[in-house]
């Protein structure tokens, strides 16, 4: 029995044993799986070095004074004395002109200027006009908003069973063009002239506004129509009768005054009227004389009802000034007229200056050699026609464009170098333009040139922009020839013993923001760690903050590749 036993603990043993190495296999295994997932880098340890900074870039070789003529307008060539190849001296007359035409097309021109002048600055009274009177009538508006608010809130009967309409200004939408049906009208109170007597009551009043406004729809089946009447007409018997005037024909005539001057005026359109506007006016008059007025002065003093309906009849009326004032007083009519008259005042000394200088004649202005003639005696000129090119051969320069990028670094007077299919010259930045040209700046493609040492990238694309940049060449001779491609190169600094970085470990992910992947070597870990970079040549960059020298960064980073922005490595053995 006992030798059962011990060979069942041997048994025991053996199996754990077993069991202990498939575990160890597994870990090892894992571990080696595990480590050969961490991306296998090469370390490029930062130290410091000397850039000799240079921008490079190709232009055009042209001469370093060039004066090109050009006709501009329509004139007559009486001669040309000069032809492609000859040398003038400054001062030489060069070709001379019949300026007829061009005298007439100053003349035109003067003409539509004054014409666009003058119509500007009526435009500029008529504004400033409808301005001070937009600004009347709404002070006026404000204090009849203001009485009516105060006769409402004086109102003895608010049961009364008369029901009123609150004036309201009016919106600023197109007039309705639909038409609306009106009652028959009634020729009773346009046939005599006998007054007619209205109780001394709100009711009476109310009855004699009536009897008139049925006339007044009569007139029109347009309903915009017959209320700009309505609010007229009832402003202008309310301002008699408020002044004390109470003679009914009298108050007639101030109505058909005010409706004669709102047709004129355009707050009635005559056009919309469905009779003659003078027979028209002649029916108002009527209608309003046939009242007796005198009969219904009390009611009109006393009663706080009919004096809201006059108030608001006033406010009908003062929204309609406001809106025609509105729309007066509006700049962008202004401002287009102002465009006409400037655009006018453009070409008319655009011409005079033309003008002036075909009366004299073209001379030259330096010392060359006419490069380009494209005008003969006896023909008529137009604005697209050629002219001449007079340059300075001796003096020769390379015309080249810079990125945004680079162009801050480049500055009138720095040393150049001049490279040709025959040589090489030494050369100055002698100009740099204030403004770009060519298209958008900012390009990804001038940033990206500038790291690699190529200026102008973007030039080639049809959103390239550049600032061109002028470069004189010292000493030119025979074999840097105008019209030629030439390769510039301009030093722009030396910086010595500065911390550097090589471009290939540099990842650029936004205009102006580089990163590197810096290693912890504690932890055998790189972090993305963004830097800032300075000056620079073909190869590195000068490293302003963010590194320091002796840290270690993978020399050649694969950015897309890598899943986050801290993460295990292996180190490949330099």
């Amino acid at each position: 029995m006992a030798t059962v036993k011990k060979n069942k603990k041997k048994k025991i043993i053996i199996a754990i044993c077993i069991v202990l190495v498939i575990a160890i296999i597994s870990g090892v295994i894992t571990v080696v799986a595990q480590n050969n997932k961490k991306p296998l880098v090469s370390l490029y340890t930062i130290g410091t070095s000397d850039i000799y900074e240079t921008i490079d870039a190709t232009g055009e070789v042209t001469s370093g004074a060039v004066k090109e003529y050009k006709v501009g307008t329509v004139a007559v060539v009486k001669e040309v004395l000069v032809k492609v190849g000859d040398e003038v001296k400054q001062g030489d007359k060069l070709a001379t002109f019949d300026t007829t035409s061009v005298d007439s097309q100053v003349k035109n021109l003067q003409s539509s200027y004054n014409q666009a002048k003058a119509s500007y600055n009526e435009t500029l009274t008529s504004t400033n006009e409808a301005s001070k009177n937009l600004a009347d009538v709404r002070r006026q508006i404000s204090s009849l908003e203001k009485e009516a608010a105060s006769l409402e809130n004086n109102l003895a009967n608010p049961t009364t069973t008369t029901r009123r309409t609150t004036t309201t200004r009016p919106t600023t939408t197109a007039p309705s063009t639909e038409r609306t049906t009106r009652p028959p009208r009634t020729t009773a109170s346009t046939t005599t002239t006998e007054r007619v007597t209205y109780p001394a009551t709100a009711e009476g009043v109310i009855q004699a506004i009536s009897d008139l406004v049925a006339t007044i729809n009569g007139l029109a089946d347009d309903i915009e129509t017959t209320n700009a009447i309505t609010r007229v007409v009832m402003s202008a018997i309310a301002e008699e009768i408020e002044n004390g005037n109470l003679s009914a024909d009298s108050i007639a005539q101030a109505a058909g005054d005010a409706m004669s001057n709102a047709i004129k005026q355009g707050l009635i359109d005559e056009t919309k009227l469905i009779i003659d506007s003078g027979l028209a006016v002649q029916m108002v008059e009527t209608a309003v004389a046939a009242v007796d007025w005198k009969s219904v002065s009390s009611a009109m003093v006393n009663n706080d009802n009919v004096n809201l309906t006059s108030v608001e009849l006033r406010l009908a009326a003062c929204y309609a000034q406001e809106q025609l004032f509105s729309a007066q007083s509006s700049k962008d009519i202004l401002n287009a007229k102002k465009e006409v008259m400037d655009t006018a005042k453009s070409a008319l000394d655009t011409v005079k200056d033309s003008q002036k200088q075909l009366a004299a004649g073209w001379t030259a202005a330096f010392d060359g050699t006419i490069t380009q003639c494209d005008i003969y005696a006896g023909e008529q000129t137009s604005v697209l026609s050629g002219g001449m090119m007079l340059q300075n051969m001796n003096d020769k320069v390379v015309t080249i464009s810079l990125s945004e990028y680079d162009t801050k670094k480049v500055s009138v007077g720095m040393p150049a170098t001049i490279t040709t299919a025959y040589g090489k010259y030494t050369g100055n930045v002698i100009s740099k333009a204030p403004v770009a040209t060519g298209g958008s700046s900012g390009s990804i493609l001038d940033s990206v040139g500038s790291m690699a040492g190529i200026s102008g990238l973007s030039s080639l694309t049809s959103q390239g922009a550049g600032v061109e940049v002028q470069i004189s060449v010292d000493n030119p001779d025979e074999d840097i020839i105008i019209g030629f491609d030439a390769d510039v190169e301009i030093s722009v600094g030396e910086h010595r013993s500065i911390v550097t970085v090589p471009v290939e470990s540099i990842v650029l992910e936004k205009l102006g923001a580089s990163y590197v992947y810096l290693y912890n070597e504690e932890e055998g870990t790189v972090t993305k760690t963004p830097i800032e970079t300075g000056a620079s040549s073909v190869s590195e960059y000068e490293v302003v903050s963010g590194l320091k020298e002796g840290d270690k960064i993978i020399s050649a980073p694969q950015a897309s590749q890598y899943e986050s922005e801290t993460f295990e490595v292996r180190v490949v053995d330099n």
